[in-house]
């Protein structure tokens, strides 16, 4: 009779699992958060997000929900408990643990509340007038440039598509601009209409860059550019270091200009709709069952419609030689968007990657203990890697005008408000920092903030040439 009710109790709950992250890898189906396992594929049925959070499947999710969810717990969420099913068994070596309730991020969150208090999060009005102007002056800019191949107008097309991507299409997949998600899905497919991709956006910035900033291997931004720049500060003997690194800060916006380009005539995100090795071949594989067949049927669709508009149009109506009418507005929206982007995360001092904090002092723990049992007691305070990692310029000229780029630490800190408000909350953030010995990097303008950044490359990229100068006086 025991045994009659222990195989109809599994029957009922399924299989309790037990993975590593390595295990995980190959389970598409799973996602984990806080240690524990869920079924992805059950809860995008029941999730705002829909069949698009399957991309989070096959890996440890908890830097993600954290982020999308300030303050909330996994396990007093209703929706999530029905989904369960098993332990997610981390290494304290090898998988960076965050903590999300610090002192810190408790100080931070409340008092971002206090001073939001009766301000409703998402997009207000002033958003919403900038993106009509911005669509407006879009469609004017293509025109011109469709009807009189005039350089000047692929200029002005590739900085109105900067724009789209900046302060429209950001905030929307962060989910927030409206509480609708459909809303925000409509927006965020402003991607697409500038020849990138939701998906691959959503793999990269929304899955790795945010839960992960700066963390080599793990944001996919630190090594997105090797092996001709580096932005991570790896040790002197490396051999990710060529000789040419030392000359990087010199040629940095050169090779960032072709990021406009990479995007739009790169066949891999398009076809595998990875957009590298190091997502998981599993979590593609499941999605293209289901959300992702429709989903790059749109995007191929999409993509043709892009090239039509900024190169076969300016062909065909104006004469414009096809070796520049094919990548002259993608490389004009590159140049504009990387010019901008490059400086949020690598500046003199940034913190390059913090969950190694995390693992010393579980290596460490263990070492005075004598086993791994007080590792994970020993996490990284995510906000304050968040705020380290990145660094802040201006105030509401430099956010009406980049997105609210120019605020990165308000925004790594609160993905989920509206850039809109984020010169409201920038001083309170400041002062947050302060009380708890945080580093806020701030810069008056947008230059000082390029200077530091030309600065920190070439620290890098001069770093291996020091080292061997140093050894030959010793």
């Amino acid at each position: 009779r025991c045994l009659f009710f222990f195989v109809f109790f599994i029957m009922c709950v399924g299989e309790r699992l037990s993975l590593t992250t390595d295990q995980l890898l190959k389970r598409p189906d799973l996602v984990a958060v806080d240690g524990v396992l869920y079924d992805i594929v059950g809860l995008a049925k029941a999730h705002p997000g829909g069949d698009l959070i399957q991309a989070s499947g096959a890996a440890d999710a908890s830097a993600l929900f954290h982020s999308m969810h300030p303050g909330t717990k996994p396990e007093n969420s209703k929706l999530l408990q029905e989904f369960i099913r098993g332990e997610h068994v981390r290494d304290s070596k090898t998988d960076p643990v965050y903590a999300y309730d610090t002192d810190f991020a408790k100080d931070v969150r409340k008092s971002v509340r206090e001073v939001m208090k009766g301000v409703n999060w998402y997009a207000p009005m002033g958003f919403w007038i900038r993106t009509a102007v911005i669509m407006a002056l879009t469609v004017v800019g293509e025109w011109y440039w469709m009807t009189t191949g005039m350089l000047m107008w692929a200029m002005f097309t590739g900085f109105m598509h900067m724009q789209i991507g900046l302060s429209i299409q950001h905030d929307a997949s962060h989910g927030a601009i409206s509480k609708r998600p459909w809303v925000n899905a409509l927006f965020a497919y402003g991607i697409d209409c500038i020849g990138s991709s939701r998906w691959i956006w959503l793999q990269s910035h929304i899955m790795r860059h945010h839960p992960y900033t700066n963390h080599q291997g793990l944001d996919l931004d630190a090594g997105s550019a090797e092996p001709f720049i580096l932005f991570h500060d790896y040790p002197a003997a490396s051999q990710n270091r060529k000789w040419y690194h030392r000359f990087q800060a010199f040629y940095l916006h050169a090779i960032l200009a072709f990021y406009g380009l990479s995007m739009t005539y790169n066949p891999y995100y398009l076809f595998r709709m990875q957009h590298n090795d190091t997502i998981p071949n599993s979590t593609t594989a499941l999605a293209k069952d289901g959300f992702l067949r429709q989903y790059r049927a749109y995007a191929v669709a999409m993509r043709l419609f892009f090239i039509f508009r900024t190169a076969v149009m300016p062909w065909y109506l104006c004469g414009v030689n096809p070796l520049i009418a094919i990548p002259i507005v993608p490389t004009f929206t590159g140049i504009f968007l990387t010019f901008v982007f490059v400086v949020s995360h690598n500046f003199e001092g940034s913190e390059r990657e913090p969950a190694k904090k995390c693992l010393a002092k579980a290596s460490e723990a263990e070492k005075k203990s004598g086993d791994d049992s007080t590792a994970q007691d020993d996490k990284i305070d995510w906000y304050q890697a968040q705020a380290e990692t990145s660094c802040t310029y201006g105030g509401m000229g430099g956010m009406i005008f980049t997105g609210g780029l120019n605020m990165q630490i308000e925004h790594h800190l609160f993905p989920r408000m509206s850039s809109w408000h984020y010169p409201r909350i920038q001083k309170t953030v400041q002062e947050v920092c302060e009380r708890h010995g945080v580093r806020y990097a701030y810069y008056p303008t947008l230059w000082d903030n390029v200077i530091s950044t030309l600065k920190y490359m070439n620290k890098v990229g001069i770093a291996q040439t020091l080292a061997h100068a140093q050894a030959e006086l010793s």
